[in-house]
């Protein structure tokens, strides 16, 4: 479905002053903030432009499954779901329309032997208790029709009209906003301005999601594109200790990490790390766009994350544009989706529920597989049956909560200054010392303390630079103040 925007646009600038719009279409922006970073990685086919996010979901596409606790870990971090698709699957445009798929076991269905604490999982293949693989899927009910046509939108209110500005501010229509935009912008001419009607479907919706993360003129970039605008925002720019600050007090645990760094240009060459580390860089992947803000405050800085979010704030007050205050918080604070939570966590980051599920209300149909074809079992006499979602990172078909993603605490690995993940193997090292040429005697090592200050840090930097370990651990003021040095 495409959806009618009309643009006012600045003829002499070339760029888009403003969009007007009813609620559909800032449904779709709003639904963004639930959105993971893997996902985004995912539907831009590893061309998000997000730093070095590319990067690490290739890396780990590419790490043996052997180094992580469960052969579904790697499915579970390289395709994160939404907390919240069973809402956005109602959009008028979805950008993501790979919903989670749900298996059952089938021998444990059939014959009735699930017991009384039958198992379902958003994996397939994982084991069931019983030691058989749990592949029966089980096929999701389509959305019941609205009563009388009426349909009051995911996030927003319908039969209301709003302005969207380029950098993604929404507001309701107002005469005396739309003016004072025409002011903010310097434009005195009612000639200079042309109206334009544009169709957006899922291309562009996919690609206004990936510039708001890397530019601050989105819509003009998706609607009005010039060569110029089509690279990320920030490739060339090395951040500064100010970007990467988070005036935040550690507290809690911490991590240890060893770094190996030229003395001669202050660059982290690579860092040798555990299981911890892994797991905190790889759970980047599963959090939602709207908690990137959150956890690192007003002026993220991450596109214009920061003006989304500002304007569903706006939204929830007097005006009441906002459905509920289930989506409000839905929105301003995304949870993880169920078992994407970590226990190598430094940043508060929490999963959300439920932890069960009536598949005779939720399903239409359970669906077999087999060698020689298919066949489906009907639920729709089928009595109550609540079954526990299984956590695919434990094993043992256990339904708890934790787990971590990567195996144990003795095998090290190596990452690069760009979140390059491999194994650590001192013959691999050597094209990565090759590649800056560096003297060994300019090579000195230092054991850096991560805590959740320097976890927000590494955040940051991995969805603006393409030299993350250098901007965090090598910024003269991080030195002074954060690092400590352990001489070998």
């Amino acid at each position: 479905m495409a959806i009618k925007l009309k643009l006012l646009i600045d003829k002499e600038k070339n760029r888009v002053v403003l969009a007007e719009s009813d609620e559909y279409f800032v449904d779709t922006l709003f639904s963004f903030l639930t959105i993971p970073i893997g996902a985004v990685v995912r539907l831009s086919s590893r061309n998000s432009n997000l730093g070095c996010m590319d990067a690490l979901h290739e890396s780990l596409e590419n790490l043996d499954s052997r180094y992580l606790q469960t052969e579904a870990v790697k499915e579970m971090l390289l395709r994160p779901r939404s907390a919240w698709e069973t809402q956005t699957k109602d959009l008028a445009l979805n950008v993501d329309t790979e919903l989670t798929r749900y298996y059952i076991c089938r021998d444990s269905y059939l014959t009735g032997t699930h017991g009384s604490n039958p198992l379902i999982s958003t994996v397939k293949n994982v084991q069931c208790r019983c030691g058989r693989a749990m592949a029966a899927e089980v096929l999701i009910k389509k959305s019941k029709p609205v009563a009388d046509g009426i349909n009051e939108g995911v996030f927003v209110k319908e039969t209301m009209r709003f302005m969207i500005g380029d950098d993604l501010w929404v507001c309701p229509i107002s005469t005396e906003t739309y003016l004072s935009l025409l002011d903010k912008l310097g434009i005195r001419d009612w000639a200079a301005l042309e109206e334009r009607s544009v169709d957006v479907g899922a291309d562009e919706a996919l690609h206004l999601l990936r510039r708001l993360l890397v530019s601050k003129t989105p819509m003009t970039d998706v609607f009005l594109p010039k060569p110029d605008a089509l690279g990320n925002a920030f490739d060339s720019q090395k951040l500064s200790p100010e970007d990467i600050a988070t005036d935040k007090k550690d507290t809690g645990k911490t991590m240890s990490v060893k770094l190996l760094i030229s003395k001669s240009i202050n660059k982290v060459l690579y860092a040798e790390a555990t299981n911890d580390f892994l797991d905190l860089l790889f759970s980047f992947l599963t959090f939602p766009l709207g908690s990137i803000v959150k956890l690192l405050g007003p002026g993220s800085s991450i596109g214009c994350l920061d003006n989304l979010r500002k304007s569903v704030e706006d939204l929830s007050g007097g005006d009441e544009c906002i459905i509920s205050e289930e989506c409000r918080v839905m929105l301003l604070d995304p949870k993880l989706s169920l078992h994407m939570g970590c226990d190598n966590q430094l940043l508060p980051v929490v999963e959300v529920g439920p932890k069960t599920i009536d598949i005779s209300k939720f399903c239409r149909c359970v669906f077999f597989r087999s060698d020689n074809g298919h066949s489906k079992s009907d639920c729709t006499g089928l009595r109550s049956l609540v079954c526990h979602f299984i956590n695919p990172k434990l094993r043992g078909a256990a339904t708890e909560c934790g787990g971590g993603f990567v195996k144990g605490t003795k095998m090290k690995f190596i990452i690069t200054d760009g979140l390059d993940v491999k194994p650590l193997s001192f013959i691999s090292l050597n094209p990565i010392l090759d590649r800056f040429n560096v003297p060994i005697g300019d090579v000195k090592k230092r054991v850096v303390s991560v805590g959740k200050e320097e976890a927000l840090s590494l955040l940051k930097a991995s969805l603006r630079s393409k030299t993350v370990l250098s901007d965090v651990f090598c910024q003269k003021k991080v030195y002074q103040s954060k690092i400590k040095l352990e001489r070998e």
